[in-house]
């Protein structure tokens, strides 16, 4: 199996696929397909995708519940308010896609890259992940509060805003990313950083610890 240098496994898709020309539904088991067109809005539970490509297709608004991605890649497609409710991600890269407010309620992630992704004010809250990457994304005031992220790469990412409170970050490096305004900076115990982002990890470690800079001295 090929994998990226961090560990990550890479999705396994073969080349000229079918397209599938369905809308999404309960139970459906789609495999080895290119999957486009508009799907926005959809509502479906237990549906199995493996082995496929998602390209410049609309989800906007999708609820997918219990189901699962493996093995699949999604290129330009626009999945803004999507909901994985109890999903399963496995072996997936999604690349130049748009998915703000993406919603993930107790969902695992598992070898899956986000690179070039729109992905502002998303609910990530208590979420699992292994072999994790976010390389060149928008994340401003996107909520990881209580997720479990160990060994997760933040390269180039602007997480301005951003909630990490209570979020297992241990042995995640954030190098080249924008960390201004963070919340729960305690929970960067244990990362790695570049020595640009010194001062604005400071200062939010100092507000974690309600630490203030003061030069006048009222003694």
């Amino acid at each position: 199996m090929s994998q990226k240098p961090g560990g990550r496994a890479v999705p396994r898709v073969a080349e000229n696929l079918p397209p599938y020309e369905h809308r999404l539904e309960d139970d459906a088991e789609i495999d080895g397909v290119m999957l486009t067109g508009d799907h926005a809005g959809a509502d479906v539970a237990l549906v199995e995708i493996a082995g496929s490509r998602i390209e410049r297709a609309q989800l906007t608004g999708s609820h997918l519940s219990r189901s699962s991605l493996v093995d699949c890649t999604i290129d330009s497609a626009d999945l803004s308010g999507v909901t994985f409710d109890r999903c399963r991600l496995s072996r997936v890269e999604l690349r130049d896609c748009r998915l703000s407010g993406l919603q993930v309620p107790g969902t695992r992630f598992d070898d899956v890259a986000f690179i070039r992704c729109k992905i502002d004010g998303a609910n990530f809250r208590t979420s699992t992940w292994e072999r994790a990457e976010f390389e060149d994304c928008y994340l401003v005031d996107s909520d990881f509060y209580g997720a479990k992220l160990p060994g997760t790469r933040f390269d180039s990412c602007d997480l301005t805003g951003v909630e990490l409170a209570k979020c297992d970050l241990r042995g995640s490096r954030l190098h080249r990313s924008t960390l201004d305004r963070i919340s729960g900076a305690e929970s960067l115990r244990g990362v790695t950083i570049g020595s640009d982002s010194i001062t604005p990890v400071a200062l939010a470690v100092f507000r974690a610890l309600d630490i203030t800079v003061d030069d006048e001295d009222e003694a």
